[in-house]
């Protein structure tokens, strides 16, 4: 088998983010396990301005890059040097996705394994105060070279790197490049005893900042599998960037089903708002039947598009729905469909089953009645069954209380229980506020597997 060899690379940027910023420096170790065999090292033009304390930082100013071969004028030889090596840096994720980047742009696909030479120092060198390359060197007596170059600072790496191999009597490099170094894609501020306590089961899973405040909640059929697949990827957006950042813990709820992770990732959200969840208003229903009392004394029934503040009667979500329901309710009730409006009413009006409404308004308080008892009747067709399901582990199942339209709790109980009287299962804290997407999951799912529910109240959901 031949023995592997690594890349160890160090580079300096434009900027923190791969998407805005560009290379300015590079500097690249081939290194066999024992020493080095090849080196390689450039000033890159990076085609647009170095900032002001990045130029201070690293002393690289404008002028010294301006000969400089631009980077898709040495991407070649990058690609040629870096191919069929193990890609070695401080940081390794920051170095790793800039050159990606910038390979890519040149025309060159290039996928590597990595190591994270932070990561690596953590498990060879416990309980030092810091793993920044300056201090860590300072802290081992290797002495670092025109700090903040890249050649100074890649060298210190291959040092630093040297040394770990050498003590790693466990071979611990080796099982991490067996392995596929699933952990070396994990930010190097989460430590690998937070990603191995991940199951692999389905659920949603949490992940919080360095102050234990939840930041995103996701679901997931395969726990470990998904967080996993948010550190990899081409993605160097500052967004993303930020985000992976933050990212200092991860705790996880197994749920036994995936409309489970579902409805807990939903409830979650809304409890939580945490700031790198999008706003689940794409899932808000979009049109409303409403009720209100015009000028001349008359209840009137109009659908209308939802906005803030606006509580409907019954939610849709297209208007064909809203338009069938509204014709329903005036064929049942023989309400008025002058007193009616239908939202896009000129669509409306062109439905073959609607009457023409002539003469004289009926008696007001008469057809205030009628109104009322429509109203009432949406009111009384409440529908309450349970959904039991898979559970965490065998002794157990999941359910879904539905009740009264709504999505009530959600939870578990032991296997061998029976549901009824669900009342006396549900605890406090499996309770939820429930919206329009949540119930409509349950009621979709209701539909599409009617032998698993169990009504208490109303009639079946009908299929379709």
């Amino acid at each position: 088998m031949k023995k592997p060899r690594y890349a160890i690379v160090d580079i300096e940027t434009t900027g923190g983010y791969a998407s805005a910023s560009k290379i300015t420096e590079i500097a690249v170790f081939i290194f066999d396990g024992k020493k080095v065999i090849e080196e390689y090292s450039s000033l890159i033009n990076p085609e647009q301005p170095i900032p002001f304390h990045i130029q201070a930082l690293t002393g690289i100013t404008d002028d010294m890059v301006q000969d400089a071969p631009r980077f898709e004028d040495v991407a070649e030889d990058i690609y040629h040097l870096l191919s069929q090596n193990i890609f070695v840096a401080h940081n390794v994720h920051f170095d790793y996705s800039f050159v990606q980047a910038e390979l890519k742009a040149a025309g060159y696909e290039w996928k590597a394994q990595r190591l994270c030479t932070v990561r690596l120092s953590r498990k060879m060198f416990k309980g030092l105060p810091s793993y920044s390359l300056g201090k860590l060197c300072q802290q081992l007596g290797i002495v670092i070279e025109d700090r903040h170059r890249a050649y100074g600072d890649a060298k210190a790496t291959v040092t630093l790197f040297q040394r770990i191999y050498e003590a790693d009597s466990e071979q611990f490099i080796k099982l991490i490049e067996q392995s596929n170094a699933k952990e070396q894609r994990l930010p190097t501020h989460i430590p690998v005893e937070v990603f191995n306590k991940l199951p692999s089961s389905t659920g949603v899973y949490l992940f919080k900042n360095s102050q234990g405040k939840i930041i995103y909640v996701g679901k997931a059929i395969n726990i470990k599998k998904r967080v996993i697949s948010h550190f990899t990827g081409n993605n160097t957006g500052q967004r993303r960037q930020h985000f992976v950042n933050e990212i200092s813990d991860i705790g996880f709820e197994e749920t036994g089903t995936e409309l489970m992770a579902l409805l807990m990732e939903c409830n979650l959200i809304k409890k939580l708002w945490p700031i790198y969840n999008r706003a689940l208003k794409k899932y808000d229903p979009k049109y409303g039947l409403i009720s209100y009392e015009d000028q001349n004394g008359y209840l009137r029934l109009s659908i209308c598009q939802i906005r803030k503040h606006i509580t409907p009667l019954y939610a849709f979500n297209t208007v064909h729905e809203s338009t069938q329901f509204l014709l329903q309710l005036i064929q049942t009730h023989q309400l008025d469909f002058r007193l009616c409006a239908f939202f896009q009413s000129a669509k409306a009006e062109k439905d073959p089953h609607k009457p023409e409404a002539k003469g004289e308004l009926p008696d007001r308080e008469t057809y205030n009645e009628q109104v009322n008892l429509a109203i009432d009747s949406l009111q009384a067709n409440k529908r309450s069954f349970v959904i039991l399901g898979k559970g965490r582990h065998a002794d157990e199942q999941s359910y879904i209380y539905y009740k009264e339209n709504r999505v009530h709790a959600l939870g578990f109980i032991d296997s061998d229980l029976q549901c009824n009287d669900i009342e006396e299962l549900v605890m406090n804290e499996n309770l939820v506020h429930s919206n329009f997407y949540m119930n409509n999951l349950v009621e979709s799912h209701a539909r599409t597997y009617p032998s698993r529910i169990i009504y208490t109240q109303g009639s079946p959901l009908k299929e379709g």
